[in-house]
């Protein structure tokens, strides 16, 4: 029974799983495995600490359950960096192959400001899983965060394709080429923002851009920030 019930657990079928469950005689619900198949419904890879618990009580159940620790890697990143950085460890070593696991452990890395280390962990990743979304915008950030801007606009203009409607990009974007001096580039990212920011999500970009531009303006104007390549035509 507790098999069977496990197998439609695996199969995504979880009404089933749980019928067949609670068929079960009291003793065998009580066995390792059956206790194993309900820790299994019960887990849900949500922010509620009832979710939580339940996903914690299937880890320790099944400790290379490597979907299930990358929950609890997912959930504690913002939180509780450091044991999501473990948790995601623990995953990759079941299932090193694994580009999302591998991008969660960078992403917990950037929490805790490890961004050397984090970028490197993205690189590798990006080599095998070239469109993995969620690995670009993390090596966006770390690159952006050791001021290596040359390197972080061509991620956010990655990101930037696969997700136009992202006002943000464009801010982030913006902040790239102003901080390496093209200022024209650095113009048009702030002015694309300025158009699709929300006011509400995005106000006190939309501040820090609206500050800017006159100065920005005026560069542009005595011919500052302009490629050589460009002034050469």
């Amino acid at each position: 029974g507790a098999l069977l019930s496990n197998l439609f657990v695996r199969m995504k079928r979880t009404e089933d799983a749980r019928r067949v469950l609670d068929a079960l005689p009291a003793g065998a619900q009580a066995t390792g495995d059956a206790e194993r198949v309900r820790a299994a419904l019960d887990a849900r890879c949500e922010d509620t600490p009832e979710a939580r618990a339940a996903v914690e009580k299937l880890v320790g159940l099944e400790p290379r359950n490597a979907s299930a620790l990358a929950c609890l890697g997912s959930l504690l990143r913002t939180s509780e960096p450091q044991r999501s950085l473990e948790y995601y460890r623990r995953a990759s070593e079941v299932d090193p192959r694994n580009a999302d696991y591998a991008t969660g452990f960078a992403a917990a890395l950037i929490q805790l400001r490890q961004l050397a280390e984090a970028a490197t962990v993205l690189e590798r990743v990006l080599r095998v899983a070239p469109d993995h979304y969620a690995a670009h915008t993390n090596f966006a950030t770390a690159l952006y965060g050791l001021k290596l801007y040359k390197r972080a606009i061509e991620e956010y203009k990655w990101i930037s394709r696969a997700r136009p409607e992202l006002a943000v990009v464009y801010f982030l974007l913006g902040s790239s080429h102003d901080h390496v001096g093209e200022f024209p580039e650095a113009l048009a990212a702030y002015e694309t923002f300025l158009a699709r920011a929300d006011a509400q999500t995005n106000q006190l970009e939309i501040d820090k851009v609206k500050l800017r531009l006159p100065s920005l303006r005026r560069q542009i104007a005595r011919g500052e920030g302009v490629k050589t390549e460009r002034k050469n035509r």
